[in-house]
């Protein structure tokens, strides 16, 4: 494939999106040039076999065209990630001004945990990135330990989503969540199971428990997913890793429309949430769950204060014109 004319500064990402596209119109006018959408479906609804197939077909693509591309901003790590490794394995001149966003490490197992750990870190080190996004600031020092990385290559970003189209908000009296990554639903279909609080779960790989109280939702996203949540009276999410960004995209999903958040605990969101004031963040034990969804369902007063500061702590900081604010300053420092 030829390459089009205006790759000089792209941003890669994994969502159906165009030039049109708000992150990258604000992007450039924030930098005072204009970026290309490269885009290629790799979301999560999409098998894992095809998403690394997409991931590598389309950094090769990129690759063939390296000399032309100043700057790349890859919204999905492994776009950015794979490109520096090829990068790296044909020891071209570096050319491009490569920026990984949203970098998520999790060890895997055995021999394919460690060819995978190896390989992450030698693309790090390789010199071919010049600045990895994270979404916590707990990730930058856990990351630069973890693989042996220079700390000065991570920085820390608070992630902001655009939620112009965000539809009205009611209360149906159910709790929400949804999500895939570093979930225990286990311990959270344990502990609602058969009690009087209702629960909806968006989630593709879960099947529907024995439990009258909740229903799980297959094959739903994007504005259908937000729809349901905004008709939730909070949201409940219970996650399986304290270090790594995981649950982020659902808190402020949730504090967008106003909703009180109900976590356990994590090092990856108290740059999101604050304990008493738009959240309640527990101890993974049932009875601390379940004791602060029963507090926010009688509680009016606090519910309310909940939810308006979950709306003012979004606005403030959480927009997509803040969040591209915030990467154009990043982008317009020179690489360490």
């Amino acid at each position: 494939m030829r390459k089009p004319e205006n790759w000089s500064h792209i941003i890669v990402t994994d969502m159906p999106v165009g030039d049109d596209w708000t992150f990258a119109a604000m992007l450039g006018k924030c930098l005072g040039t204009s970026f290309a959408v490269v885009s290629a479906d790799g979301r999560a609804n999409v098998s894992r076999w095809r998403r690394i197939g997409v991931y590598v077909a389309v950094a090769m693509r990129l690759f063939a065209h390296h000399t032309h591309i100043d700057v790349m901003v890859s919204w999905q790590q492994f776009f950015g990630l794979i490109y520096a490794s090829l990068c790296s394995l044909f020891r071209v001149k570096k050319h491009t001004d490569l920026i990984v966003m949203g970098f998520i490490y999790r060890p895997k197992r055995a021999v394919v945990g460690r060819i995978y750990r190896w390989w992450v870190r030698q693309t790090l080190r390789s010199g071919y990135i010049d600045r990895v996004i994270v979404y916590s600031r707990h990730e930058v020092d856990y990351y630069a330990t973890l693989l042996d990385a220079d700390p000065g290559l991570f920085h820390f970003i608070a992630l902001g989503i655009d939620n112009e189209d965000a539809p009205s908000t009611s209360d149906d009296g159910f709790w929400f969540t949804s999500g895939k990554s570093c979930r225990d639903y286990d311990f959270l279909i344990g502990s609602m199971a058969n009690t009087a609080h209702r629960l909806v779960i968006v989630c593709d790989t879960l099947q529907q428990p024995e439990a009258a109280n909740i229903q799980v939702v297959h094959k739903t996203f994007g504005k259908h997913m937000v729809e349901i949540m905004s008709r939730a009276h909070g949201v409940v999410i219970a996650l399986d890793n304290q270090d790594i960004s995981c649950g982020q995209l659902v808190m402020l999903q949730a504090m967008a429309l106003g909703k009180p958040i109900v976590v356990t605990r994590s090092h990856a969101i108290t740059d999101y949430v604050e304990h008493g004031i738009n959240a309640l963040i527990v101890d993974k034990d049932s009875q601390s769950l379940l004791s602060a969804i029963e507090l926010l369902n009688n509680d009016s007063h606090l519910h309310g204060r909940m939810s308006a500061a979950s709306r003012q702590r979004f606005a403030q900081c959480h927009t997509m014109p803040a969040f591209t604010r915030a990467v154009a300053a990043l982008l317009g420092r020179q690489p360490t």
